[in-house]
This record gives structure tokens, sequence and C-alpha cells, in this order.
């Protein structure tokens, strides 16, 4: 079996390489995961190299893409072009996943303040560095509400989203990473949004993955993320 150059390194420039900060977001990661399945199909599907040129090519021009600004290191590490069976691609996604990173640890006190309104906030699990999460969510079983944080800009904000069911054989998407699932699996809920005045008063509603989780394993831009954050905290 052929082994995986995990990256092309120019000489000299393996201490550099190895010692860089994670530069890779956790959406980005996802959306070169997609990418990397739209090449698989055509290592899958077409035997004329040609085709599987062109299919990697397009494919290396959206990952790059996706990066507003790379050193010659980065792109590097993102280069593709080693890949010339399946079977490297989940190699080289290994390999590139010890440069991402997600949300940074919250404390319980940063909870608390974000969702003050909350009686008797259930705290999840707050140790959640290594899961590299796009967003942190949590189902609250007991008040049936979706919490919901996520750093916007430096600032961790929140939304408290009100679970409603669902016609139970009906088929949703899930509005962050286009997810479709049952009502099991992604459910409609309704926002709370913070009032600008006394008199004030707006309302949304969206459906979303219960399991939060997963849908940050699927969530590829955070643009309908930030955009619900903002309505929510009315920063529109």
């Amino acid at each position: 079996m052929e082994l995986w150059p995990a990256l092309q390194v120019f000489p000299g420039q393996e201490r550099v390489l190895w010692s860089m900060k994670s530069f890779i977001k956790k959406q980005q990661f996802n959306y070169i995961k997609r990418c990397l399945f739209d090449l698989n199909n055509a290592f899958i599907n077409c035997s004329d190299p040609n085709i599987i040129n062109v299919s990697k090519s397009i494919a290396q021009d959206k990952i790059l893409s996706c990066f507003d600004k790379l050193s010659e290191a980065e792109k590097e590490i993102l280069n593709i072009s080693k890949i010339t069976t399946p079977l490297h691609i989940d190699i080289y996604l290994n390999d590139l996943n010890i440069y991402v990173f997600g949300m940074e640890n919250i404390t319980k006190n940063q909870l608390v303040k974000i969702f003050k309104k909350e009686k008797k906030l259930k705290i999840p699990n707050l140790d959640i560095k290594d899961k590299k999460l796009v967003y942190l969510g949590w189902i609250d079983e007991a008040t049936k509400k979706l919490l919901i944080t996520y750093n916007l800009n430096g600032n961790l904000l929140g939304m408290s989203c009100r679970l409603t069911e669902s016609k139970p054989n009906s088929s949703n998407i899930c509005t962050l990473c286009n997810h479709i699932g049952n009502s099991a699996e992604v459910g409609f809920v309704s926002p709370i949004c913070k009032p600008k005045n006394q008199d004030d008063y707006k309302s949304l509603g969206f459906y979303i993955c219960l399991n939060s989780d997963e849908c940050n394993e699927r969530i590829t831009s955070t643009e309908k993320l930030e955009t619900l954050i903002k309505i929510v905290n009315r920063l529109d």
C-alpha cells in the first residue's frame, strides 16, 4: 500500500509546519470535507484521469477560497495534489484535523450572564475546546428549550429557543447545516428576542438540528447562525 505523504514539506520547513498554530475554523473544515466528498465521488464514478484532475482542481480552488488570507506554509498544508485515491482522503482529513479549532471553553458564570432570565439554568458540559464546536447548543428538557451560545466577533451571545411540536412524519431542513430529517432530528424552534424597549416585541421561528453536536459536524458556514444571533439580540 502506498504510504501517504501527509504534508508536502519544503526543505527545512518540517519544524515550522509542525509548530504552526491552528488556522482552520471548524466550519471551514466541514466545507473541506464536503469538497472532498465530491472528489471521492469523482474517483469512484469516473475512469477518465482528465476529468478527475479537473474535479481535483475545482475542489482545491473551493478549499482555498474559503480562507481570507493564507501563508505559503498554510497553502501547502491544504494542498490536495497528493490525493490520488479515495483512501487518501480520510488520511488527509485526519492530518488536517490538528490545525482545526473551535470555541474556547466557557465558564458557568458566562452562561449564567448570557441566560440570566432562565430560571434554574441547566449547565451542560463546558469542557468543549477539544470538541472543536462552531457553537454550543443543548436542550433543557425541563423547560423544553434549545439553548445556543456563539462567539460573535469576540462577544459571547446566546439564544433561548422554545421547542414546538412538529408533525411526526414531516421532513424538515436545518437552517444552519441544511440537514434534512424528521421531527425527531430537525425541530421547529422559536427564540425569545431581546426587546429594545418596553413596548417592543419581535418573534421568529426556524428549523434546526436538535442534536447540536451532529449539526456542528455538518455546518459549513456561520452566516445564517450569525444573522439569527444578531436578530435575537437585536443587533440588526
